[in-house]
């Protein structure tokens, strides 16, 4: 319960066969009195994909390391986060894609909204070995600051050892766009719809490519509750 300070590490190994496909969700929805660290080790093999989208807005510290390893052409991974973050938690995901293949896609896309004083990292690393030519991949981190006191640390990275790739990073971190919400604002809408409205667009991205629709309608109903939580301050 919540009176109950626990610490919790867990561990996950995925060996994602050839022609094989897992589409794996986490929700980390634990009290705010314990700490939590995931590991999450997969390793794909030819023409193989793996899906994954995480939830986090438990634990008063919590931290993801994923480690994704595509080990034989063609492989394909796909990881989506979204972290929310209030009062004085501390929620991290540390990720390393290592591409060892030809011929493999990798994509990453982690959000994160951080109100009161939370504070949050993305380290995310991206690995193009010399023998992995055709390699596509792409990194995505973007942050939403819903108060002067969230902190936000994002490092993303990319080693490239291979010449012919096509390979894009990018992060960028900011507040709730003032015009946006003026013209909401202007169409009648009032302070708290307009700023729920915006955050609950910022988030809708990631939810909106869970292809299991209960996962999902569930996934989009915790957001929602998160967020009314949060504007009717």
């Amino acid at each position: 319960g919540d009176a109950t300070s626990t610490f919790q590490n867990s561990s996950l190994f995925f060996s994602i066969a050839e022609d094989s496909h897992l589409d794996h969700i986490r929700i980390q929805s634990n009290p705010v009195s314990t700490q939590y660290v995931a590991n999450l080790n997969v390793s794909l093999y030819r023409n193989s994909q793996y899906n994954f989208f995480q939830l986090s807005q438990g634990s008063g510290l919590g931290r993801s390391n994923i480690r994704v390893n595509l080990k034989e052409e063609g492989s394909q991974c796909t990881l989506n986060g979204l972290s929310l973050s209030v009062g004085n938690q501390h929620l991290d995901n540390n990720i390393l894609v290592d591409h060892f293949a030809p011929n493999c896609t990798s994509s990453q896309n982690f959000k994160s909204i951080l109100d009161e004083s939370s504070s949050g990292v993305f380290n995310g690393k991206v690995t193009v070995r010399k023998d992995a030519q055709k390699t596509d991949a792409e990194q995505t981190n973007k942050n939403l600051l819903l108060s002067k006191k969230a902190v936000m640390n994002s490092n993303p990275q990319m080693e490239i050892y291979a010449d012919d790739v096509r390979c894009a990073h990018g992060s960028s971190t900011g507040e709730l766009d003032k015009d946006a919400l003026f013209y909401l604002r202007s169409r009648g809408l009032d302070a708290i719809t307009a700023k729920s409205l915006m955050i609950r667009g910022f988030a809708m991205e990631l939810l909106g490519s869970i292809k299991h629709k209960g996962i999902k309608n569930y996934l989009i109903k915790a957001l929602d509750t998160w967020i009314m939580e949060k504007t009717k301050k």
